[in-house]
C-alpha cells in the first residue's frame, strides 16, 4: 500500500473540513465577489468529499490523521483550524492558497499513483482542475484586498 493509499480516507476528511471552512467562510464574508467564490471552493471540496466516499472503503478502527511533525497530511489536517483562527487580510489569503496548493500536489499524487482505482484517479484529477482554477481566483482577490 501506497503512502496515497494509506491516506485517502484522511484526504477526504480534510475535503470535508475545507468545506466546512469555505462554506462558513462565504457566509461571514461581506464582499460577494469573495462570498461567490468561496462558495464554489466549499461545493468542490464538498463534492469531491461525496464522490471519493463513495469510491473508498473506510478503513476498520477510524485512525486519525496524522500528527503534527509526522507528516505534511498532518499539517494539511489542522490546516483549516487554523485558518479559522487567523484574522482576516493579507496574511489569511496567502495561507489558504498555501494550503490549497498543498491540497492540489497531495491529489496530484493520487492521480499518479497506480494502486488506486482508475475512478478514485480520475475523481482526482477532475478536483486538480477545478481546484487550480479556484485556486488562481484565490490569489488574484488576496492582490486585490
Amino acid at each position: 500500500m501506497t503512502d496515497t493509499s494509506s491516506n485517502l480516507t484522511d484526504l477526504i476528511e480534510i475535503s470535508e473540513d475545507g468545506y466546512a471552512f469555505y462554506e462558513e467562510a462565504a457566509q461571514k464574508v461581506k464582499d460577494k465577489k469573495l462570498s461567490a467564490l468561496f462558495a464554489r471552493m466549499a461545493k468542490v471540496k464538498s463534492e469531491l468529499a461525496q464522490e471519493l466516499s463513495g469510491e473508498v472503503k473506510a478503513p476498520a478502527g477510524r485512525r486519525k490523521p496524522a500528527k503534527k511533525g509526522e507528516s505534511s497530511l498532518g499539517d494539511l489536517a489542522r490546516a483549516y483550524a487554523g485558518l479559522r483562527k487567523q484574522e482576516p487580510g493579507s496574511e489569511r489569503f496567502v495561507r489558504m492558497a498555501e494550503v490549497e496548493g498543498q491540497l492540489q500536489t497531495t491529489f496530484q499524487k493520487v492521480v499518479l499513483d497506480r494502486d488506486h482505482s482508475f475512478v478514485v484517479r480520475v475523481l482526482a484529477k477532475q478536483y486538480v482542475s477545478k481546484a487550480e482554477v479556484l485556486n488562481k481566483e484565490l490569489r488574484a482577490a488576496n492582490r486585490g484586498a
